[in-house]
């Protein structure tokens, strides 16, 4: 749901942002910044939507992290930081990463050891107590770079605890389960969650890549967002593969906060949106945007409890990022890229069977 956020601002009356409450105004650069928010509250595209994470508020659209350590951005360190302090700049408040998102097996941590540099880097306006960074465990990266899983107790623990220490802090915000491990149970996996939030390293816990099914257990088992349980959901959802409605249907049901991952049919097939799905190419010239920006306004559009968090490596893709979340759809246009048919072809397919759920 869409929450109010006012932001404390010195020299501004407090009705300013009265009727802008559930927005969060962007401060310019400069001495006299308070000055001229009234002028970037009417004129500037100085607001951004916010909606629920459990009891937190964060932008409607977040930053997912995972590009930055990839390929060729292993290379362009101070570019990856300059990503995120504009995201930071421009208002953004949900960064997303997981311990394994890193170049190679060695590494694991690089991305949250990157956005952890970036926030004791950054020198800008905006208040960094309002920043939430999630990320993730339970997936593993071996010797020759074997992949596998481990929710264990103890293998939960040990991940926890190297996010803490590549992230830097004493307790993470919310720690979401990567992948479902097929040799437990998963109210074991589950319950191996509720051991780290007991033992006071992770506030609150989100999960991912569950199905409809895992997510009722774990609601049962931990409770729901009103309770302080799940309070997120992090599955694929873009224009290319639309499989998980279920499990949406059910975080609406459950005011769940969902974060799509790949929204824009991931890093690679970003670019692709518009000879793939025509639709979302003419509704991005009816309404003057490019078809990413339609794609993330068709989801916010799709669900009050989604929370899109496409990648970026450019600094100037935070824009079109932020302006997406301005873009109004009229019902015609919604309902056009509703139909488009889906591929159902995921960018990471599971290749593990489903745990068992008891």
């Amino acid at each position: 749901m869409e929450t109010k956020s006012p932001t404390s601002l010195r020299g501004v009356h407090s009705r300013v942002f009265s009727e802008f409450a559930r927005y969060r105004v962007v401060l310019p650069n400069g001495p006299f910044a308070a000055i001229f928010v009234p002028l970037r509250i009417f004129y500037s595209g100085g607001m951004i939507l916010q909606r629920r994470i459990g009891d937190l508020s964060a932008t409607a659209v977040g930053l997912g992290c995972m590009p930055l350590s990839n390929g060729r951005m292993v290379d362009h360190r101070e570019q990856a930081l300059q990503t995120i302090h504009a995201a930071l700049d421009q208002g953004i408040t949900l960064l997303d990463t997981a311990n394994i998102y890193a170049p190679s097996w060695n590494a694991i941590g690089h991305n949250e050891a990157l956005v952890a540099e970036a926030l004791r880097t950054y020198t800008g306006h905006a208040p960094l107590t309002d920043v939430l960074v999630t990320t993730k465990g339970g997936i593993t990266r071996s010797e020759g770079e074997q992949w596998g899983r481990d929710s264990s107790p103890q293998a939960l623990r040990r991940a926890c605890e190297d996010s803490l220490r590549a992230l830097d802090v004493s307790c993470i915000d919310l720690y979401q389960h990567h992948r479902h491990d097929p040799a437990m149970t998963y109210i074991d996996q589950v319950r191996a969650l509720q051991l780290l939030k007991d033992e006071g390293l992770v506030r609150r816990i989100g999960l991912s890549n569950v199905t409809e099914a895992e997510l009722d257990l774990a609601i049962g088992e931990l409770g729901s967002a009103s309770d302080g349980g799940v309070i997120s959901v992090q599955n694929e959802l873009s224009p290319r593969y639309r499989a998980d409605l279920d499990v949406l249907a059910r975080c609406e049901r459950e005011g769940i906060a969902f974060l799509p991952w790949s929204p824009l049919g991931g890093a690679t097939h970003a670019k692709d949106v518009a000879p793939r799905f025509a639709a979302f190419a003419d509704v991005a010239d009816a309404v003057g945007a490019t078809p990413q920006e339609v794609t993330l306004a068709w989801l916010l559009r799709m669900s009050s409890v989604m929370i899109p968090i496409p990648g970026a490596t450019r600094p100037e893709t935070i824009t079109s990022i932020v302006r997406s979340m301005t873009l109004e759809l009229t019902d015609e246009q919604f309902a056009t890229l509703q139909a488009t048919p889906p591929e159902h072809t995921s960018m990471y397919p599971e290749d593990q069977p489903r745990s068992p759920l008891r």
